[in-house]
């Protein structure tokens, strides 16, 4: 494989992106390195000032993804909390998952990535007690309310909405809540691989399950202290996922922090990626 090559020139189903990066300051930033790396698109984190809708208009972004010929994903805020027990919160996180899914697609942009909320957990004396767990027929309700406001408007702007593992797929209230949510036409998902790395592995049976609803991927790797590793030096089998992503025509994150791990992941790939 070649990376200085387009997605087509290339021959792949799948798209290379990277993640809007915390060390720059601007999105031309992280533009520039995205074509000198010669990836496919950036994923646009909101939890980042520089990638509120507020701050980045979608004209904006029409205008790179025609200057610079890169597409664009978009990461929710990871406080968004679709099954919070408060109204008025509740409320504004729907609000809020709205104006991205309306912004995303005024911009262009198919792919909007989301966390399931675990909530609050209480330490007790031998045990985490999860509240979500304990009124697990609550959080479902909520889950559902929410997500039926939700699902619909993002079918109806052809946006998909991918829920992403972190390292919580495994626990007994959210695969419920997964289950509950897969009867959804649109209920998509997002496989972090190295999160299911740092899990032990726990969350893959899940994306085994729901194998036709995985529509993106976060690829970093995982080693005995820490995801979001290099590819390629740690335990996750990063050519085994490459080929999924690909053989399923999934987007594919390059889920490093930093420009230079992003560098060396690339790098790696084009020594270490082989078609078959």
């Amino acid at each position: 494989m070649k990376i200085h090559k387009s997605e087509q020139e290339r021959g792949f189903k799948m798209k290379l992106g990277m993640p809007t990066l915390i060390e720059f300051k601007t999105l031309e930033q992280n533009v520039r390195l995205c074509k000198e790396l010669k990836l496919d698109f950036i994923e646009l984190n909101m939890n980042l000032p520089i990638c509120l809708p507020e701050n980045l208009s979608y004209q904006e972004i029409k205008n790179i993804k025609k200057e610079y010929g890169i597409e664009f994903t978009v990461h929710l805020p990871e406080e968004i909390d679709l099954s919070s027990f408060h109204p008025p919160i509740r409320r504004g996180h729907i609000d809020r998952c709205r104006e991205a899914i309306e912004w995303a697609s005024s911009a262009g942009i198919k792919t909007l990535n989301m966390h399931l909320n675990n909530g609050i957990y209480f330490t007790l004396p031998n045990m985490k007690m999860w509240i979500n767990e304990q009124y697990t027929s609550e959080f479902n309700y909520l889950l559902h309310e929410s997500y039926s406001q939700l699902y619909p408007l993002a079918y109806s702007l052809d946006m998909v909405m991918s829920i992403e593992n972190t390292c919580n797929f495994h626990f007994p209230f959210i695969s419920r809540a997964l289950e509950m949510l897969s009867k959804f036409e649109n209920f998509y998902l997002t496989w972090d691989v190295g999160h299911d790395a740092k899990a032990n592995f726990d969350e893959e049976a899940t994306f085994r399950k729901f194998t036709d609803r995985i529509k993106h991927m976060h690829l970093h790797d995982c080693n005995d202290k820490s995801d979001h590793q290099p590819l390629y030096s740690g335990k996750v089998p990063i050519n085994n996922r490459l080929e999924f992503a690909e053989n399923n025509n999934l987007s594919v994150v390059i889920e490093v922090k930093t420009s230079t791990a992003l560098q060396e992941s690339v790098d790696q790939i084009k020594e270490r990626w082989k078609k078959d």
